[in-house]
């Protein structure tokens, strides 16, 4: 009498918008999870960050008894979250601030220099 094979299993593939179904081989080892290598690379693919601004805008119109137009602060914003850094300054001090913020913030090139000699 000869043992009977498993019989290969099917799941759906673990990208949440692929159609395709998974074959689960009855061999030993972690079974797969992904229709193909390409599916899984496109599973791991992070969509793009949205940029992060800063923002100079009016704070509040009470703040240390200054007039209204004249009390600024600085905000940081990536899509719907925002912080803000610092409030309670004048309109140089605060664009000042934007400008050193974003100098670091700013996403720069990667650029590969020369050999060392």
């Amino acid at each position: 009498m000869s043992a009977a094979r498993p019989v290969p299993t099917t799941a759906p593939c673990a990208r949440p918008d692929c159609p395709n179904p998974v074959t689960r081989p009855t061999r030993r080892g972690r079974p797969p999870i992904y229709c193909s290598p390409a599916c899984r690379a496109r599973a791991k693919r992070r969509p793009p960050a949205e940029p992060i601004l800063v923002e100079v805008d009016h704070g509040s119109l009470t703040a240390q008894g200054r007039p209204a137009g004249r009390v600024w602060l600085v905000r940081l914003r990536r899509g719907p979250h925002a912080v803000i850094v610092a409030t309670g300054l004048g309109r140089t001090t605060a664009d000042h601030l934007a400008a050193q913020i974003t100098a670091v913030v700013a996403t720069r090139s990667t650029t590969t220099g020369a050999a060392i000699d």
